[in-house]
């Protein structure tokens, strides 16, 4: 066998060039298509981006940039007559959180609760909320502010907003009103003025971080300025408002009641100068009370007043020509049988002229006058005086009473509603018809708005003017009768505990059964025992009305209960008013002393 030699020292076979640099340039290729088409998706990307989607992503940027926030408007204030301040909104810091940027929410409400006075276990799932904002606390104190600015939690921000303030604490509550936490108006003027008073916010633009934290710029923008509330200028006279209060208090304590409302109207223009209700309610925080202690039973509650409404058929019988001051009527010793009904009076009177029935408060004595009126013209004198309907006062909730129409009238009606029975009317109504009596006759648009204005330019832009007169009932001298009449009541009759030399009243008492809770008849030991009272007499500058419903201790007739109150409220209030005492005079009062 032959063996081949191998040269080990020879080279090794390698391949071609031009083999190696085709595989060169073919990588090379691949490799750069690969990123020309990179490139080509990269700018055709780019192109949907800048160009075709550019104005969504533009939107975008901007709600995610720029955040556009209300600018609140300044609600505005509301004073009495005199400018002394019931109602005001302060600047106050409210703690917020976007629970998204809070890193460790177990801690976070723990440090919070502890330095806000709060409820940790009440703010824990509040910062675990799957969104971006949330309310902490609002309106709090400048100590917890400084507290929570000094934790420097994230997540956890601060703002400012208005909160109202009632500087006269419950004075006046009903008649005010109140609000809720977010300033709407809730009661009294602040409800019904609420469009007026709140204003309207503006808007601004500012730049914010990924955290929606703000970022002072000069980019910031007021796309619309703040309008701020107009201040609210009420008739009502703090000082007067407070010598009611009290004195309707003493009234409440002396004879409990279950609830209890007075007022004072002014007789030449209709201003109401004080209106309160018993029970009450603090107006900064009106959720402590009861809700029904909210009720301006003034303008709320209508009730049949009984005797105190004597007056307006007798005026509507002297106007109509039936009978004169003088003209008697056999009031048969107490008690009086009409069809299936009999009539009784608190005392057996005989013979009474018209000013004694109203002196003395006779029911059968009324009863025969309003029956020589006339059924049609007893229903329509009385709604000549307004009866029946709201007197458009401007406080929200007034209700207009009870005035059935004629067609539901019977025999029976014209005696019932001659001593304030088969009808139902608000205390505000009565004492302005009690004002036409003093006023000669006219029927006047009570008014608690004296003035609406801009704070800060002083722009007027409302002011109650001239009085405003809805009807004339009654003439000046038939006005001028009754007055007379209603002097008597005090000077001799069931108003005795009203009297006082230094500034004579006229007036009428009122003491009328109520009904029973089932509707079923009148009850026999719940009454409204009121007074309603012009003064001075004669020159009537005010009218003073006090009604407690259903008194349960020392007395519940009118002249007892209501009566004294009343002289205690005009009495102060005049001399608060300057108005000069009266000389001790004898006056000829029209009936038998």
């Amino acid at each position: 066998m032959t063996t081949r030699e191998v040269d080990t020292h020879s080279p090794p076979a390698t391949p071609r060039a031009g083999s190696a640099g085709r595989g060169l340039r073919v990588r090379a290729a691949i490799a750069l298509g690969t990123v020309l088409v990179a490139f080509l998706l990269l700018g055709g990307r780019l192109a949907q981006l800048q160009i075709v989607e550019a104005e969504d992503y533009r939107r975008l940027a901007r709600r995610q940039q720029i955040l556009s926030r209300e600018l609140a408007a300044r609600r505005g204030a509301i004073y009495d007559r005199e400018g002394r301040l019931l109602a005001i909104s302060v600047q106050r810091w409210s703690v917020y959180a976007d629970p998204k940027g809070v890193k460790r929410p177990e801690l976070t409400a723990a440090v919070l609760a502890d330095a806000l006075g709060a409820s940790r276990a009440a703010l824990e799932p509040l910062l675990q909320k799957d969104r971006c904002f949330v309310w902490v606390k609002r309106h709090i104190t400048e100590q917890e502010a400084q507290r929570v600015r000094n934790l420097g939690l994230p997540g956890v921000f601060m703002r400012k907003e208005s909160d109202r303030l009632y500087p006269q604490g419950r004075l006046a509550a009903h008649v005010i009103g109140f609000t809720d936490i977010d300033g709407r108006g809730l009661g009294g003027v602040e409800r019904r003025m609420d469009a007026l008073l709140r204003g309207r916010p503006g808007m601004e633009s500012v730049l914010c971080d990924g955290g929606r934290r703000i970022i002072r710029s000069p980019r910031d923008k007021v796309q619309k300025l703040p309008f701020n509330g107009y201040d609210v200028v009420l008739t009502l006279d703090a000082f007067i408002q407070s010598i009611v209060e009290e004195e309707l208090a003493r009234a409440v304590e002396a004879h409990e009641p279950e609830c209890a409302t007075a007022l004072v109207l002014d007789a030449r223009d209709g201003s109401v100068l004080a209106m309160a209700s018993w029970p009450t309610f603090d107006p900064q925080a009106p959720t402590d009370d009861p809700p029904a202690n909210q009720r301006n039973i003034a303008i709320t509650d209508a009730y049949e007043f009984g005797s105190a409404f004597k007056p307006v058929p007798v005026g509507l019988a002297l106007e109509s020509g039936d009978v004169s001051p003088e003209t008697e009527f056999d009031c048969h010793g107490g008690e009086w049988q009409i069809g299936r009904r009999t009539l009784h009076d608190a005392h057996p009177f005989g013979v009474l002229s018209v000013s004694d029935i109203i002196c003395h408060s006779s029911n059968i004595g009324a009863a025969q006058v309003s029956m020589l009126l006339g059924l049609e013209d007893l229903c329509g004198g009385v709604r000549t005086f307004g009866f029946g309907r709201p007197t458009g006062i401007a406080l929200p909730g007034e209700v207009g009473g009870i005035v059935r129409p004629l067609r539901a009238w019977n025999s029976y009606s014209v005696v019932s509603v001659a001593f304030g029975q088969e009808l139902a009317v608000t205390a505000l109504s009565l004492a302005r018809a009690f004002a036409a009596f003093g006023n000669g006759g006219k029927l006047l648009q009570p008014r608690i708005v004296k003035s609406i204005r801009h704070a800060h330019t002083g722009e007027v832009i409302y002011t109650a003017g001239e009085p405003a007169v809805n009807a004339r009932p009654i003439s000046s001298a038939t006005a001028g009768q009754v007055l007379q009449m209603m002097r008597r009541v005090v000077a001799e009759g069931t108003g005795r505990r009203a009297q006082m030399e230094d500034y004579p009243l006229a007036g009428k008492t009122g003491t009328a059964q109520l009904l029973r809770e089932d509707g079923r008849g009148y009850s026999d030991s719940r009454y409204l025992s009121s007074f309603v009272a012009l003064g001075p007499f004669p020159q009537s500058r005010i009218v003073v009305l006090v009604s407690l419903k259903a008194p349960s201790k020392n007395g519940y007739y009118g002249g007892t209960a209501a009566a004294p109150a009343v002289r205690n409220i005009a009495r102060r209030t005049l001399r608060h008013m300057q108005v000069p005492p009266s000389e001790p005079t004898t006056v000829a009062l029209g009936g038998p002393s």
